[in-house]
């Protein structure tokens, strides 16, 4: 979808406001939590560099206001009901209000900061201010102490739609199918096919409606869930299916949806397939049967697969899991969903359609990491203690992850102790120590701040150390296009030379979009070596991945930033095949 049509149907955020850039924060992880009543809610994800934001803290509050309208792009009528969010790490949460009769929405008492805002409603796509095409980053809003910002409107289009019906091998419906429209996205380092926007349940005559879909291209996928249960001794199940009709991804089609298009009788045929069961005994560390629940869930490249529900482990330890499909699967228990002794076990298995008995599952009880934070040498002044959050994540998001423990507090000494689930596990600073970051973290003396630590069963490891800095690098400029005009919208990327940096995620790689000085500004990388390079869009799913900066790095500029250093880096647009 060329950048023209967008200008076209008015996918244009105008206003006077000061733009900084800084790209949206990343969503948190991929993780699936059992809440109350024993429903499965999926939260899907798409860049789990950045932790969940600890909100033990009071929102900070100020005088600044940020106000504008929200219309819709095809006829200008005002959209009332729509919703409205402003996030920054200075709120701590996010805010949301809704539009007015008139389209209008006003937030008040908003500390100075760097905000990210969006808007969407019901089948419109939901946007950033300042994006001008799908998947780009917004250009955040840098607000000053007690200003005013006005004029922050969006034009809202509407979004592509698909319908259609999904049936079964006799062509009858099928009622209760999951239908989503997904595309690849990087998942902590990882290329994986992910939802995009809201999936959609077919109903009694098996029909569909997906909408508010972004132009682009999508695969479709419809996954019945087989909740077999126990000991029944059906096998017949549904394969997870892609469009046209096709259990394996290499044969699927995509489909392009047009901006506002609406694609109709999009049918699929599930596909038949045998389906097994899993069953066995959990026990924890001590040989007792565990208390819970034991799920199957899926590994592989499509986080759409099929699991199994949720299984209560009876008394005596023992589960069974019935109707999965072929596939590889992660079984996972959580002894009480947070009881005394949080223990849990896992196991990878692959199933090819026969059923598996006999697995043993045995607890672990969360490995306690303790150390101490310091300040890095030179650096004034230091974080207070409660200010400071840390928090273990996988160094590789690689499945789901089944509940898990939340961050730390640091205490008054600058102590901590965390606990952890087994697997290698990198500490992440969650905040809400504003212009803090982390230098370095050592495991007596050998550093591990990007390798991160492998954590065995019932491991316990003391002598961590956490050291913190406020010396913030930045990288700024100008980008000027090939007739050496300034650039006025533009995407940089910045990533180190080092390789090996790149599957760190967010700590070495940055994007930025330009302010309303045209200047680029990219803050908080480490210390090192880096190749910068200025292009006319980036989606914000793909940049990322190794093998776009393989391709990027021929034309980049080589630029070295030390420890504290504001460095000026003037760029020419370029292209990457």
């Amino acid at each position: 979808m060329s950048r023209a049509l967008f200008v076209a149907v008015g996918l244009i955020l105008g206003g006077n406001a000061a733009l900084t850039a800084q790209p949206p924060p990343p969503p948190p992880p991929i993780r699936i939590d059992m809440p109350a009543g024993g429903q499965i809610a999926i939260q899907p994800g798409g860049v789990p560099q950045m932790p969940p934001r600890d909100n033990s803290a009071p929102p900070k509050t100020g005088k600044a206001i940020i106000r504008g309208r929200v219309v819709a792009a095809d006829t200008g009528q005002p959209l009332r009901k729509a919703q409205v969010r402003v996030m920054s790490a200075e709120l701590r949460e996010n805010r949301m209000m809704t539009t007015d009769a008139e389209g209008r929405y006003e937030f008040k008492e908003l500390p100075a900061g760097r905000y990210t805002v969006q808007a969407g409603k019901g089948s419109y796509v939901q946007l950033q201010y300042g994006q001008l095409r799908p998947f780009e980053p917004g250009k955040p809003l840098e607000v000053l102490e007690a200003q005013t910002v006005e004029k922050i409107d969006f034009a809202l289009p509407k979004g592509g739609v698909v319908t259609g019906r999904i049936l079964d091998e006799f062509g009858e419906p099928l009622a209760d199918t999951q239908v989503a429209a997904m595309r690849y996205q990087n998942v902590g380092g990882t290329r994986r096919l992910m939802p995009a926007g809201r999936p959609a349940m077919t109903n009694d005559i098996g029909e569909f409606r997906l909408f508010a879909i972004p132009p682009g291209q999508y695969y479709l996928s419809a996954t019945l869930r087989n909740f077999g249960m126990g000991d029944n001794d059906d096998r017949s199940g549904y394969a997870p299916t892609y469009f046209p009709g096709t259990a394996n991804l290499a044969e699927a089609q995509r489909l392009t949806v047009g901006l506002g298009q609406t694609l109709s009788d999009v049918n699929i045929q599930l596909m038949t397939t045998r389906t097994a069961r899993v069953s066995g005994t959990a026990v924890d560390s001590q040989g007792r049967p565990m208390m819970g629940m034991v799920m199957a869930m899926p590994r592989g490249e499509s986080l759409m697969m099929m699991f199994g529900p949720p299984n209560q482990i009876k008394p005596d330890g023992s589960f069974s899991i019935g109707g999965l499909a072929p596939g590889a699967y992660i079984l996972q228990t959580q002894g009480g969903f947070g009881g005394a002794d949080g223990e849990s076990a896992s196991l990878d298995i692959t199933l090819s359609g026969d059923d598996v008995d006999g697995i043993r599952l045995v607890g672990s009880k969360p490995s306690v990491a303790s150390g101490r934070v310091i300040v890095a040498t030179g650096v004034v002044g230091a974080p207070q203690p409660s200010a400071i959050r840390l928090m273990f994540q996988p160094v590789t998001f690689d499945r789901p992850m089944f509940g898990g423990s939340g961050p730390g507090i640091v205490n008054d000494d600058f102590t901590f102790e965390l606990k952890t689930r087994p697997g290698k596990m990198r500490l992440q600073l969650v905040g809400p120590a504003s212009g803090w970051s982390i230098r370095s973290v050592r495991y007596r003396g050998q550093e591990i701040t990007d390798a991160g630590y492998e954590f065995r069963a019932n491991e316990n490891v003391s002598d961590l150390e956490v050291e913190l800095t406020n010396r913030e690098t930045t990288l700024s400029g100008l980008v000027t296009n090939d007739r050496g005009a300034p650039a006025r919208d533009y995407a940089v990327i910045v990533f180190p030379r080092d390789r090996e940096k790149w599957s760190v995620g967010m700590r070495y790689l940055k994007t930025a979009r330009p302010d309303q000085e045209g200047r680029f500004k990219v803050s908080g990388l480490p210390p090192g070596d880096y190749y910068a390079i200025a292009l006319d869009y980036v989606d914000s799913s793909e940049w990322m991945e190794p093998e776009y900066l393989d391709r990027a790095r021929s034309n980049a500029s080589d630029v070295t930033l030390n420890d504290g250093e504001t460095k000026s880096l003037d760029l020419r647009l370029k292209t990457i095949s």
